[in-house]
């Protein structure tokens, strides 16, 4: 019998069930698990689960794996554990082991770290604090010491990546600045996960880098130039976004996301075949990172991709939705297929003309 993993979905995410799930099904093949799902209207203060849904858990012998698609409380892992005994995953944690998956290079393996060890410091308090009062037994550890000098452990060892990453960090910094000696625009290409970015990135650079409909294929930015009518600029991809990204993963990342802010112009993709108002969350969440990390005043073209996936009609409906409602310049606003080479040509004159590279 296949292995079961049931999801709790907090009711604001009611219009998004396909993206969370499919968070879940990169970490749980749905051909090894059985995964189920239900919605949580109004999150229980002590389990966040309501309690006759957790009783209703603890009899269901077939569940192996809870993951709640939010960011849990400390007291809540520990009330869930403490009934449950089974494995609890919250969103934070789910959205780091997919990271875990995709982390090629040492800085990104060293900001999953940092992120996981953030996130698990909380929760290593308030066990210390069970485990005094005696009330938590064989939960991240063997009794009240056990999770004391766990803390301690997880304290020195997020003070040593942290050194670790800021040599990275300066390392990348003394390449960014060689690039930027040699004079050449910086274009940084965001977005939010499984929009086309590494696609379109491949489709400029003709290289081919890894892609996939799993998300955070990329999590280490990857810079190449690019020349087009004799003007050369670096391209960089960068990390994909999701929506309601926990605040640790943007703080984790920042050396990498630190590549958007150093750039001269910004391409954000945006999957055209998504709804209004996926587009329109997506934009807005993307300016609230930009905002969070420091990124003001820059020139951002947003590359309308997969427009092979819909019709002409659609395609303007999108751009008079994107210019009325968002506010972005109708020729800031470029439609290509960055699979099927659509437009792309379009895009990089776009791209040149705010540069100032205007072809005689």
């Amino acid at each position: 019998m296949a292995k079961q993993v049931l999801v709790a979905i907090p009711s604001k995410y009611k219009g998004f069930i396909d993206e969370e799930l499919s968070l879940v099904k990169a970490i749980y093949d749905s051909n090894s698990y059985d995964i189920d799902f239900f919605f949580v209207r109004r999150p229980n203060p002590k389990c966040y689960i309501p309690y006759d849904r957790v009783l209703e858990i603890k009899g269901n012998n077939d569940v192996n794996t809870i993951i709640i698609m939010d960011i849990l409380k400390p007291r809540h892992f520990i009330n869930l554990y403490r009934v449950l005994r089974k494995e609890i995953i919250d969103r934070m944690q789910l959205i780091l082991k997919i990271f875990a998956l995709h982390a090629g290079s040492r800085e990104a393996q060293l900001q999953i770290e940092l992120a996981r060890l953030r996130h698990e410091l909380p929760l290593i308090k308030e066990a210390i604090r069970y485990a005094k009062l005696g009330e938590l037994h064989g939960f991240l550890g063997g009794g009240r010491y056990g999770f004391e000098k766990h803390y301690t452990m997880a304290k020195k060892r997020m003070a040593r990546i942290r050194r670790e990453i800021n040599e990275l960090r300066k390392i990348r910094e003394i390449r960014r600045r060689n690039r930027e000696k040699l004079g050449y625009p910086h274009i940084s290409i965001v977005g939010y996960t499984c929009a086309g970015k590494t696609t379109l990135f491949n489709r400029l650079t003709k290289q081919y880098k890894p892609v996939g409909p799993e998300p955070f294929t990329t999590l280490s930015p990857k810079a190449s130039s690019l020349i087009y009518n004799g003007y050369k600029v670096i391209l960089i991809d960068t990390v994909g976004f999701i929506r309601d990204i926990p605040p640790e993963i943007v703080e984790a990342f920042y050396a990498t996301l630190e590549e958007v802010v150093y750039s001269d112009l910004i391409i954000n993709v945006i999957d055209s075949s998504r709804r209004f108002n996926d587009i329109r969350a997506e934009i807005r969440s993307t300016r609230g990172i930009f905002s969070h990390i420091g990124v003001h005043g820059k020139p951002i073209v947003y590359a309308l991709n997969k427009i092979d996936l819909i019709d002409s009609g659609r395609i303007k409906e999108i751009m008079e939705f994107m210019h009325g409602e968002l506010g972005i310049k109708k020729e800031y606003i470029v439609p290509i297929s960055a699979y099927k080479g659509i437009n792309i040509n379009s895009l990089l004159d776009t791209i040149y003309s705010i540069l100032g590279y205007n072809e005689e």
